[in-house]
Parts: structure tokens; sequence; C-alpha cells
């Protein structure tokens, strides 16, 4: 008998062990939901930093995209025309800013961006700047170093910043050291949110300069103003602003000059210092060889190598606690189970549209959450040319700033979110807009002889139609196209050439195109399912800034969002600090839920 029990004892003890050991061994599951930058980088931050962390099998990590291929709006698309060859374009981003930030990623996750395919061109100048009376100059030359020798043509430009304004030249560099500082102690503190205690004493100094003339919460044409009399020069200190989605000018209708509302507080003269400033180590603009494409490339392959699993042509159609429901193109709908959800839809869009509450039909639908302030929206021109365009850099932006009441006019799109629609752009109106070249950094871009071009035309976003959050998302979609007609298109065309004829040898431009490919924020909803079809997510006005934008919802309870309507903010390299933030926050939701 006393064997006996001691046999039932023994048994026992090797059950509990057993059992322990089925228990510890169970694999977690995460699902990604979207495979653009942020999906991308948080699934491989999440399996690096499981790999091998403890006895338990690191989880087991899928993305869920809705297109043939992952990086969302971070890639590349070619045009082939016979007779001439292959014309590449960039279907989102194209100027690489922070690369030390791309660089991390692969750094932390145990392989480099080069192992990787991503290499990364300076562009020097960053810019070049043409206003509407034909005025033109470069900025965003790189130093490497205090005692090398200015070049001619930064000589030429200073040269004509002094010829808009007396001292011109001299005050921008004033301009720039201020901007300098917002980043040096925004971009760690508030941005990467590590603090860093030195960066203070240069950012107060500034900011308390001259009885506060640089301070940071003030509207950013005060501080233009402060700085610089001509318009001109006040153009050129703000023009990033849109990137941003606000406009730089004091609304005296709104509090604080509207820095809560749609204009830029003077903060963000760091994106000045981050693409202009000429010795930071930080800064400055580049571009990837192969164009944007190679950076999504560069990711995917990280994170096969990783272990995650990427399953594309495959869309979210509801998120709950405990998993997914997908609808896949060549296959009936299924429930996805998940420990965790990271959800790289853009938020205000998953806040409508992909609630079971909401959506119990499991059905594909498109609206969004329209609490939010939005950046503006973009009418984007792919033009294929039978001529190299020599007359313009790698970044071009064409300014209307003849006179402060020009200057302001021509930030009207993000003023008119009453506009009747279909949207129109009147030939007398003012505009800005931006022209990229990639050809002048990398000839692989076009055919030798040709050249492609892209222009981004700064528009309003999409008008919210109450109507259509009831409706399938093909009604949807078709009801929302219709505020870009294609009377909006010609419009927004006529006034882009007739600026670009305003330089030698693209006068006849359209002549010389060969193929032209159009995006409004109708066709980039139906892509990427962004809400109000802006590229740009939700503002950052300081009711939307850092902290105070959303890393999860209420309705999503457990999920973590990531995205450039996420915190930090938009931009590649927000982005990719947010993927950071959040594959931490994943790490420790996943390593409690195994305890």
């Amino acid at each position: 008998m006393k064997i006996f029990k001691c046999y039932v004892c023994y048994v026992l003890v090797v059950l509990l062990q057993l059992s322990d050991l089925a228990w510890s061994w169970t694999q977690q599951r995460v699902v990604i939901v979207g495979g653009g930058i942020g999906g991308l980088a948080t699934a491989a931050r999440i399996a690096a930093k499981m790999r091998g962390s403890n006895d338990r099998p690191p989880p087991k990590i899928t993305i869920f995209e809705k297109n043939p291929t992952v990086g969302g709006r971070c890639g590349s698309f070619d045009v082939s025309i016979p007779g001439h060859g292959i014309f590449r374009h960039e279907q989102g981003p194209s100027l690489l800013l922070l690369p030390h930030v791309y660089k991390r990623l692969f750094h932390d996750c145990g392989s480099s961006a080069e192992e990787c395919g991503l290499r990364m061109k300076p562009c020097n100048p960053a810019y070049q700047v043409v206003f509407d009376d034909g005025d033109r100059l470069c900025v965003g030359f790189r130093l490497e170093n205090k005692d090398e020798i200015v070049t001619e043509a930064e000589l030429k430009s200073r040269a004509t910043m002094d010829s808009f304004e007396d001292d011109a030249s001299r005050k921008w560099d004033d301009y720039l050291q201020v901007c300098q500082a917002f980043l040096d102690c925004g971009l760690p503190n508030f941005i990467e949110e590590k603090l860093d205690l030195l960066s203070f004493p240069a950012f107060l100094t500034e900011c308390l300069r001259d009885g506060g003339k640089s301070w940071p919460l003030k509207p950013h044409s005060d501080v233009c103003e402060a700085f610089f009399t001509s318009s001109k020069m006040r153009a050129m200190a703000s023009f990033q602003d849109l990137y941003v989605g606000l406009e730089p000018y004091r609304n005296e209708k709104q509090f604080a000059g509207g820095v809560f509302g749609t204009t830029a507080a003077a903060v963000f003269g760091l994106l000045s210092a981050i693409e202009l400033h000429p010795e930071n180590k930080k800064c400055g603009v580049y571009a990837p060889e192969g164009g944007f494409r190679s950076v999504s490339v560069a990711m995917e392959r990280l994170c096969r190598e990783l272990g995650v699993s990427i399953r594309c042509n495959q869309t979210v159609t509801s998120v709950n606690t405990s998993g997914i429901v997908v609808h896949g193109y060549d296959e009936p709908d299924s429930f996805v189970p998940a420990d965790l959800v990271v959800m790289n839809a853009d938020l205000p869009y998953a806040e409508k549209s992909l609630i079971p509450a909401i959506n119990p039909t499991n059905k594909e639908r498109y609206d969004w959450a329209d609490k939010y302030r939005f950046s503006s929206g973009v009418i984007s021109f792919h033009w294929s040319t039978n001529k190299s365009l020599h007359e313009l850099n790698t970044h071009n932006v064409f300014l209307q700033a003849g006179n402060d009441v020009e200057a302001r006019k021509s930030w009207s799109s993000l003023r008119e979110e009453g506009s009747d629609v279909p949207y129109r752009f009147p030939q007398q109106g003012a505009y800005n807009f931006y022209v990229h070249r990639p050809t002048k950094v990398d000839p692989t871009a076009a055919p030798a002889g040709c050249d492609s071009i892209t222009v981004l035309f700064p528009c309003s976003h999409l008008k919210h139609e109450e109507s259509y959050s009831e409706k399938d998302r093909l009604s949807a979609m078709k009801g929302y196209a219709n505020q870009f007609d294609n009377r909006s298109v010609e419009m927004a065309r006529e006034v882009i050439l007739r600026r670009l004829a305003a330089l030698e040898g693209l006068h006849d431009l359209r002549c010389h195109i060969l193929h032209e490919s159009v995006e409004t924020p109708a066709t980039m909803a139906e892509a990427w399912n962004v809400a109000a079809g802006t590229p740009f997510g939700i503002n950052h006005a300081l009711s939307q800034l850092s902290r105070l934008r959303q890393t999860s919802l209420a309705e999503f309870p457990g999920t973590i969002f990531v995205g450039a309507s996420c915190r930090p903010g938009n931009g590649v390299p927000l982005v990719l600090v947010g993927a950071e933030q959040a594959a931490e926050r994943a790490v420790r939701f996943l390593a409690k839920a195994q305890v």
C-alpha cells in the first residue's frame, strides 16, 4: 500500500510537471492589422524582443494586409512605356528624414539597414524654392564640418535672401539656431519620450531670448514675423507646417491664436531644423536608393527573417478582444483568434469601421470618426516625360508669397472644410505645392533622357457625409469620389502647369508628358482606408499633440494602435518611433499575460 501511494504521488508530480511544461510552452498569438510601416516595424520589434527571451516559445506574429504588397503608402510604383522604358514614382513619402531612426530599427532587431537592402543618399541642397514671381533659391546646404568651404551655389542663395530684405541670410541662420534648439529638446523628450535634461538649457535660452520672441507655443507666424519682414522669408521659414496638417498664421477668432485648432505653434520650426540645418548630425534630407519601395521591402525582409508571417490580400472587417474577422479575396470570411491585436489601420477609420457593435455583419465599410481635426488632402500628379527636367531639383517647393495677403491665401486648403463639393481651384487663386524629381540623385527612376516627377497639390480633405455611414463600402466610395471629379483634377493640373512654365525649359512641359497617373483624397481612401482621404492623418494641433494623441481606444480594449494618426505623429520617422513604443507596450502585455 505504501508503495502504491508513493507511485500515485510520483505520477501526480509528473503530470503536474507535464501540465506546467505544456502551459509554459503555449504559443501566444499576435495579430497586426495592416502592413504599413507601423505594422511592419512593430512586428519586427516584438519578434526580436521576444525571441529567446525566456523558456517559452516566441509569439506567433501575423500581419494581415488588404493590398497585394505591404508598406502601405510608403512605396513606389512603375510605369512601363513602350519605346521608352520604366518610370518609377513614389506613391507616398518622398523625403527621407532622420535616417538614424530607420537605422535604429534594424540595429535593434539584430540586423542593419544595408544588410536588408536599404541605402540612403543625402540630397544637397535639400530644396529648391520657387516663388510665383520667378525668384528662386536653394536651401538646406549640408556642412560636414565648420571649416568646410561654403559653395558658390550657397553664396548665391544667401545673396538672393538678402535681396528680399536687409541681412536676411544672417536672420535665417539665427532662425535655424532657434529651430535646432526646439529639435534637440523636442525629439528626445516629447517625441521619443526619453528624458534628456541636457537639452533643456539651450531650449529655454532660445525660448526666453529677446523677451520670448521665439516662445514655442505662439502661433508660428508670430515668430516668423519677429525674425523677418519679407513675406518670402516668412514663407520659407514655415512651409513645412503643411506636413503636420497646419497653417502658420495666427487665427484671431480662436483661443491662443488657433494653436489648438488649425494653426501651427512655433515649436514646429523644428521641422525646418530637421530638413535644413547645415551642421546638426541628425538633420538633412535623404533619398533611399531605388525609391521608398526599398524601405518597405527592407522592413518586410527583416520581418520574415524574424519569423513574422505576412498575409496579403486579406481584409480585416472586424476586431474584438479575442481576435479579428478576415475577408480573403478567394476564400470565405474567417475568425482569427489573437492574444493581442496591434492596429496599424488608420485610427479614426478603425474607430468607425472595425468595431463589431457598429459593424455586426462584418461587411467591408468605409467611415471615420469625424471628431478629430484632420490634415489637408492632396491631389498627386505622377508625370512620366520624354525629356529631362534639369530645371528641377530633387525636392522643390513652389510658394505664393508676393505679399502677406497672397501668402495667407495660399494656405486656404486648410480652411475650406465647409466648402461646397466638388472642390474647385480657380486660376486666379493662390496655391503652394511640392514637386519631387528623383532622377536628380537616382538616375534609375527614369530612362536616359527622360524624367519622372510627382506633384503634390494640397487641397481639402474629404468632407464627411453622415448618410454614407450606413452604406456598404463600394457605395460610400462612389459617393466620396464625386467630391473630386474630373473638373477638380483639370483645374489643379492647369494651376500647376502655369506655375511650372515660369521656369526656363518647362514652358512646354504639357507637350512632353507621356503618361499621367492621378490620385485624389477619394482614391487614397479607397487604396489605404485613410480617414478623410488624407495621407497625413489627423493634424498636430496642440490638442492632438504628443501624449494627447491616442495609442488605445475604449472601443478596442487591449488593442494597441500605431500609425500616422497615433502617438507621436505622422511621417515615417515618427511612425517608426511610435512602433518602438508600441512594441514595448506589446511585450509588457504579453509578458504579463504569461504570468
